[in-house]
């Protein structure tokens, strides 16, 4: 892997836009793997309190897409094209980390895997599981 990658990852995760303003950050950093994590905070919640699911759907992506990343050759990219989510309970907690592992690393398709916990008091539960489709592309 790159060592430069983790902190460009990082940069570009905190640099601008949704994750930016999201609260995003990298907690782990292998090839193949990457956990990012979000403190939970009021701009992120519906209007039930739970984090929206989209800021979850979010996370659980871009922890992917950084897993993927991370076995692209230097000079490469990815963007994702096909995301299937599954919640199995309402994300509440303190922090939230969306751990992503690349199942298949191709050269031009990888495949990852997302799970996304909510985090209080050392206590995780699991909120959504995601299977996150990514092509590899050069970046313009």
């Amino acid at each position: 892997m790159r060592s430069d990658l983790r902190e460009t990852f990082e940069h570009l995760t905190t640099a601008r836009g949704f994750t930016k303003e999201s609260g995003f950050h990298v907690r782990e950093f292998e090839k193949g793997y990457v956990v990012l994590e979000a403190a939970v905070k009021e701009s992120l919640v519906q209007f039930m309190g739970f984090v929206h699911a989209g800021v979850v759907t979010g996370l659980a992506d871009h922890a992917a897409g950084a897993a993927y990343a991370s076995v692209l050759p230097e000079g490469k990219v990815c963007l994702t094209i096909e995301l299937k989510i599954n919640f199995m309970k309402p994300a509440v907690g303190d922090m939230l980390a969306a751990e992503a592992r690349v199942l298949s690393g191709g050269a031009s398709i990888g495949v990852v895997q997302s799970h996304v916990y909510a985090e209080k008091d050392g206590a995780r539960e699991l909120v959504a599981a995601a299977m996150v489709t990514l092509k590899s592309i050069a970046p313009r």
